[in-house]
């Protein structure tokens, strides 16, 4: 028979938040992977076929999945800010994930969309909406959150040491 830990309500949220946020993170690092492995370096409208459309899905399930955990919304609970643990570079490119989820790929913010409406056959002329990732901001990435995904789980086996 299987018991179950005797964890205090607020154990149980950040238990279950850290690991949707494990599950999350571990999404996330797939699709940097496979990034990398396709070598999708280039903006997704200079490819052709399916490409274009798998490029720009992998990209943006990326930057969802990443920026999940940090969000409000799963138990009302906080990420635990002492688990990121990251240096000047890991942090700017967190920060830049977290703003391309908010702006850009979960809400429509009008401040990143350039459209001109012209005269004539052309209705309008709209910047492209295109990401794309380095291979140095993907190797970041991976290298940042190995080390998280550690201490995610390290946590997460404290807290269900402590209900024993």
């Amino acid at each position: 028979m299987l018991d179950e830990a005797d964890l205090s309500p607020r154990d149980r949220v950040l238990y279950e938040k850290l690991y949707a946020s494990a599950n999350d993170i571990g999404t996330a690092r797939a699709c940097a992977e496979y990034i990398l492995k396709k070598g999708w370096h280039t903006y997704s409208f200079t490819r052709r076929g399916s490409v274009p459309i798998q490029q720009t899905a992998f990209t943006t399930t990326l930057i969802v999945a990443y920026a999940r955990p940090f969000a409000a919304g799963r138990g009302n609970i906080d990420f635990p800010k002492r688990l990121l643990q990251y240096d000047d570079k890991e942090a700017a490119l967190h920060q830049r994930l977290l703003k391309l989820r908010n702006q850009e790929y979960a809400h429509s913010d009008a401040s990143t969309i350039s459209v001109k409406p012209l005269k004539g056959v052309i209705r309008s002329i709209q910047s492209i909406r295109d990401l794309r990732f380095v291979p140095a901001e993907l190797k970041l990435f991976l290298g940042m959150t190995t080390g998280l995904f550690s201490r995610i789980h390290e946590r997460m086996e404290e807290i269900r040491l402590s209900g024993s």
